[in-house]
C-alpha cells in the first residue's frame, strides 16, 4: 500500500511539522530556506509564477543564462517571441530526507510580458509529485507551498507541501522576511521575527554609524573578525560589522539586500566616486576570437602618461558616440529604447570600429547573469578611511540611499542615455615583446549620482533620524 503512496502523500508528510523540514534541509547544506505559497495557476502545465524579471531572483542561484526562441502563441510580433532559460541544480527532498534530483529544473523569463516562470521540475525526476502538480489532478489546489533550501555549493533542495496537513496549517500562520512579491525567507539566522527588513537594516546601518572609526577587517569562514589592512577593505568592513562572510554565493547580503559602500571625500556626502556596475569579459567580436593582447595591440594606444612600450585601451565609452582614443562606438543590438524592450534574445551590447566591424561584444544573456546578482533591492553607503597608528579605519556615514525594484532593461535604458557607460582599464606591459604582460579590467560604471536611473525607487533616509 505504501508503494502507491506519493512521496508527499505519507502519514509522516502529513504530521511533519516546519522545525523538521528546516532540520532536514539545513542537514543537507542548506543556509537560506525559502517558502512559495503556491496559486491555481502554480503547476506543470501553467509554470509555477517565481517574478517579473529573473533580478526579482538573486537568492535563487543559477546556471548559465541562454537566449532561446518561445513558441508562445500569446504574441504576433516575431520580434517578442524570445525567452531566457537558466538551469538549477534542483532536487526534492522526502519527509525522510531522501532526494530526487530534478535534472531539467530551470528558470525562464519571458521578457515580452515580462515574467519568469519555473518549469521542467518534474521531468526525469524519480519523484513522486505529479498528483499535486498535475492541474487535471490536484495541481490547482490552495494550501500548497514550495519549501527551497539553498546550500553554498548552489544546490537547491525543494519539500512541496500539500493542502489540510499540520505543515501547510503551520505556514499559513508563521512569520516570514517577505524578498520578493511571492517568494518569503524564513529567517533562521537572526532572533525572532523581522517584520520590515527595510527597518532592520536602517537600525543595523545606525549601530554601525554610531561606532565611530573601525579598524580594517573581514570576516572569516569560521564568524572571526580578522585584520585587513589593504586600501580596498572598505567594503569588507563593513559586511564583517554585517555578519556577512566574504564566500561568492549569488544572494542577497543582509535580510535581502544588496550592500554596497561607496567612498567619498568627506561626510556628508561629498566627491562620490564612480560606481562600478559589473566586470564581465566580452564574449563575443575580435576580443573574443582573437583574444584580449590582439586586441588591444589592433585597437589600443601608447601610454600617455610616457610610460615605455605600455599601450592602454580605455576612456568612456558612451552608446552611439565614437569614442576619441579608440575611435570605437559603442551600440545596443536587440534593444528598442522607446519602449525599453528587449527585441532579439541573441541581442547584445556592442563595440564597432569605424567599417562597423564588432571589436568587442557582450551577449544580453551574458550580462543579464551578472545584473540577476545585483538584487531588487540594494543600499548604498557613504564611508571615509584614515590611517592611525599604521592601521586604517573606516567611518559610515548616515545619509544611506536606498534603491529597489530593478531589472536588466532599466540597465539598457540607462546605457541608451549615457548614464551607464563602458569605462575599461586593460593595459599592456612590454607590449613589444612575444608574451607582454596584460591587465584585464572590462567594466560597466555609472555616476552615482545617476544611480536612481537603475531602480524604480531611489531614496535617501537618514538612518539617525529615520521612523524606518
Amino acid at each position: 500500500m505504501a508503494s502507491n503512496q506519493g512521496t508527499y502523500d505519507t502519514p509522516s508528510s502529513q504530521v511533519i511539522s516546519l522545525e523538521k523540514v528546516t532540520r532536514i534541509l539545513q542537514d543537507l547544506g542548506a543556509s537560506q530556506i525559502y517558502v512559495k505559497k503556491l496559486t491555481g495557476n502554480d503547476n506543470s502545465k501553467n509554470q509555477p509564477y517565481f517574478g517579473s524579471h529573473l533580478t526579482d531572483l538573486p537568492f535563487l542561484p543559477t546556471g548559465e543564462i541562454a537566449a532561446s526562441s518561445s513558441d508562445s502563441g500569446k504574441t504576433t510580433d516575431p520580434n517578442r517571441k524570445i525567452k531566457y532559460q537558466a538551469s538549477l541544480k534542483f532536487s526534492w527532498v522526502g519527509d525522510d530526507g531522501t532526494i530526487y534530483q530534478a535534472p531539467h529544473a530551470k528558470l525562464i523569463y519571458y521578457p515580452q510580458y515580462p515574467e519568469v516562470r519555473f518549469s521542467g521540475f518534474l521531468r526525469s525526476s524519480k519523484v513522486d509529485a505529479s498528483k499535486w502538480m498535475d492541474p487535471n489532478k490536484q495541481g490547482r489546489s490552495e494550501g500548497r507551498w514550495l519549501i527551497m533550501g539553498v546550500a553554498n555549493d548552489e544546490s537547491i533542495y525543494a519539500y512541496l507541501v500539500t493542502p489540510e496537513n499540520n505543515l501547510s496549517n503551520e505556514l499559513a500562520s508563521a512569520d516570514f522576511i517577505k524578498i520578493s512579491k511571492v517568494i518569503w525567507q524564513l529567517d533562521i539566522q537572526h532572533a525572532g521575527p523581522v517584520e520590515s527588513t527595510r527597518g532592520a537594516l536602517i537600525h543595523k546601518l545606525l549601530e554601525i554609524h554610531n561606532m565611530g572609526w573601525i579598524t580594517s577587517r573581514k570576516l572569516n569562514s569560521n564568524g572571526v573578525f580578522a585584520p585587513y589592512n589593504a586600501l580596498n577593505g572598505g567594503g569588507y568592513t563593513l559586511e564583517a560589522m554585517l555578519g556577512i562572510s566574504p564566500n561568492g554565493i549569488a544572494e542577497p547580503d543582509y535580510l535581502g539586500w544588496e550592500v554596497k559602500q561607496f567612498g567619498v571625500t568627506r561626510l556628508p556626502r561629498v566627491g562620490a566616486k564612480l560606481t562600478t556596475l559589473m566586470t564581465p569579459e566580452p564574449n563575443g567580436g575580435y576580443y573574443a576570437t582573437s583574444g584580449a593582447i590582439a586586441f588591444v595591440r589592433a585597437y589600443g594606444y601608447a601610454d600617455r602618461s610616457g610610460k615605455e612600450d605600455r599601450m592602454n585601451f580605455g576612456g568612456k565609452h558612451i552608446v552611439g558616440k565614437c569614442q576619441s582614443l579608440t575611435n570605437l562606438t559603442m551600440q545596443l543590438v536587440g534593444f528598442d529604447a522607446e519602449n525599453s524592450a528587449i527585441t532579439d534574445a541573441t541581442g547584445a551590447i556592442v563595440l564597432l570600429d569605424g567599417s562597423n566591424n564588432i571589436t568587442a561584444s557582450w551577449s544580453f544573456a551574458k550580462l543579464m547573469d551578472h545584473w540577476k546578482r545585483k538584487h531588487s533591492q540594494a543600499v548604498y553607503i557613504p564611508c571615509i578611511w584614515r590611517t592611525q597608528s599604521s592601521l586604517i579605519e573606516y567611518y559610515y556615514g548616515k545619509d544611506i540611499e536606498l534603491g529597489t525594484g530593478t531589472s536588466f532593461e532599466m540597465v539598457l535604458s540607462a546605457m541608451h542615455l549615457g548614464k551607464v557607460f563602458y569605462d575599461p582599464g586593460i593595459k599592456l606591459q612590454n607590449a613589444s615583446c612575444q608574451n607582454p604582460r596584460l591587465k584585464c579590467r572590462s567594466q560597466f560604471r555609472v555616476n552615482h549620482k545617476h544611480l536612481d536611473t537603475l531602480y524604480k525607487q531611489f531614496e535617501f533616509v537618514d538612518v539617525a533620524s529615520s521612523d524606518s
